[in-house]
This record gives structure tokens, sequence and C-alpha cells, in this order.
């Protein structure tokens, strides 16, 4: 990433000052705006600072859930590997990105004690054991094929837009498998006993 300025400071309504810098990336063209502190550096002008022991990051714009990629309570491999899917589709490599999603995918059904000898297999399991429904099977299929494609040598190369629709099928995937569960879970957890049984079957 190339900072493309980085001594900014805005003032808010109550007179507080906040830090910014905006950082380039030099493959995909975009921009990331960072908004950070350094509570403990004189704010002399010309003094160095030392970026990983004195600045702390506050808030990092656009982060996944801006783009509609955010996905809670995933378990931490399912997250790094959809994670990396993220960082090299914008790094300008789609091919590398549709092999994170297929390993994103196996990871996901193994969790959900699907892991059977091909994805294939572990895909159908997971619609049989309830854990998805039949209208994903399609969406599975076509991850598992942009997949493959990018993990053989083909004369036909992967695009962005193709691995794009393929991410955001595996976000609708990973959403049902962990988010919406877990969001239940949470709920069930914070309401336990505040509802009045006269109202539990209606």
């Amino acid at each position: 990433m190339n900072i493309l300025w980085s001594n900014r400071f805005i003032q808010d309504a109550a007179g507080n000052r906040h830090a910014a810098a905006a950082f380039g990336c030099p493959r995909c063209g975009r921009v990331t705006l960072v908004e950070f502190a350094v509570p403990n550096h004189p704010s002399t002008s010309g003094t160095t600072i030392n970026a990983q022991a004195e600045v702390s990051e506050i808030l990092v714009l656009p982060d996944a859930q801006d783009l509609g990629l955010s996905v809670r309570h995933l378990p931490d491999d399912v997250d790094g590997f959809y994670l990396d899917a993220q960082r090299v589709l914008l790094a300008g490599v789609p091919d590398a990105a549709a092999v994170q999603l297929r390993k994103t995918l196996e990871a996901a059904a193994a969790h959900k004690g699907s892991k059977e000898s091909t994805l294939f297999k572990s895909v159908k399991k997971l619609m049989d054991d309830g854990y998805l429904t039949q209208d994903f099977s399609r969406v599975m299929d076509h991850i598992r094929k942009i997949g493959n494609a990018g993990a053989h040598y083909t004369d036909v190369k992967l695009t962005a837009p193709e691995v794009e629709r393929s991410l955001r099928f595996t976000t609708q995937v990973l959403r049902n498998l962990f988010e919406v569960p877990g969001e239940l879970e949470e709920l069930a957890s914070e309401s336990k006993g505040t509802t009045p049984d006269e109202f539990a079957d209606e």
C-alpha cells in the first residue's frame, strides 16, 4: 500500500481532532482511509512516529461490512480462507481467489461434520443433513466448479466478475451455515426467561 497522505487532522463539533491517512493499492487502484490515534507521541511537527509501537488504528474504510461481505460467527480457519479470497481478488488474481473460495467451502463443510473424499460429496452431505436447502445446490456447485477452474491448468482464465459472483454466493452460504445459527444462539441466550410463557406457542 502506498501512502497518499497521512498528515491530516479533522476537527469535530466538540473540538476533538481526528487523525487520518489515505493509502492507495497499486494493484486494484482503490483507496483505503484509516483513522488513527497516537496517544503517547508529542505533537511536535517533524518528529518521527513508530507506527507499530505508537499508532492505534481506530477505523478503516471501506471494510468487509461496507462491501457487503461481512459474516459473523465464522470459525477462524473458515474466516481466514474467506478473507484471503477477498484480498487476492482485490489484488487482481481471480484464479487464486477462486481456489481460496473452494477452501472456504471445504473448511465450512468440515465444521458441520461433512468432510468427505471430494467437495462434491461434502456438499451433498450438507444438503442431506439439512444444513442447506436444495435451493443452494446450484450455488454450491458453481463455487466448486469455479474453484476447480482456478486450481487447474486450462487455456481459459477466470475473470474478476466471474469470481466476484462466486464470492457473493459464498457469502450467502456462510451466512446460512454460521451467521444465522450464531445470531439465533445469541438471541436465545439474551432472551432466556424474558418471554412470558403464554406467548411462547402463539
